[in-house]
């Protein structure tokens, strides 16, 4: 990843794009972009594979936005990263996919999970500097993504709709694992 962040930042810089003061943050962009675009990339496989497209974008509208806000465990290296969304992405879809679950489990593992993730709040990562009127933001943002999830399960709950109840759950419960990992390590 660094060798191709680096190689297309010194073309951009060759070609005049960019100057070399701005040569480490269009470095730093490249090398994020094609993470992501990995990332991406990795999940699509995943939920065209599982032909579980709809469920995988259900699984990213509850996780991605959550996760932005609260933080949690983070792998040290990107490969090591990968394989462990992927992994947890396709465990979560294939549970979704081959098991079914009772209203009252994905009724108890939601609000337990709810209140884990309420009660520990953002847990963040020691690189990264957070002081504590950017907690506090980002715990307000948490708590409005709570208050949709809340909303969205209400409504899959009044719809009967056990699969993405019970898909919701697990999201919130791979969330929760995530945050009691990272508050034990970074503690």
């Amino acid at each position: 990843m660094d060798r191709l962040s680096t190689k297309l930042t010194n073309y951009i810089l060759l070609k005049g794009v960019i100057e070399e003061n701005d040569f480490e943050i269009y470095q730093y962009g490249f090398h994020r972009f094609l993470e992501l675009s990995i990332n991406i990339m990795c999940s699509i496989i995943i939920a065209i594979l599982l032909n579980m497209k709809l469920e995988c974008i259900v699984f990213f509208l509850f996780f991605i936005p959550l996760r932005s806000y609260s933080g949690g465990f983070h792998m040290e290296h990107y490969l090591s990263c990968l394989f462990l969304s992927c992994l947890s992405l396709t465990g979560i879809l294939c549970i979704v996919k081959y098991f079914s679950a009772t209203l009252p489990l994905s009724c108890v593992l939601y609000f337990i999970s709810l209140a884990v993730i309420k009660i520990i709040g953002s847990v963040n990562h020691p690189n990264r500097s957070v002081d504590k009127e950017d907690n506090l933001f980002f715990n307000k943002r948490a708590n409005i993504i709570l208050l949709a999830s809340l909303i969205i399960f209400a409504i899959f709950l009044l719809s009967n709709n056990t699969r993405y109840l019970f898909l919701e759950a697990l999201v919130f419960t791979l969330m929760s694992v995530s945050l009691i990992i990272g508050k034990i390590q970074y503690s």
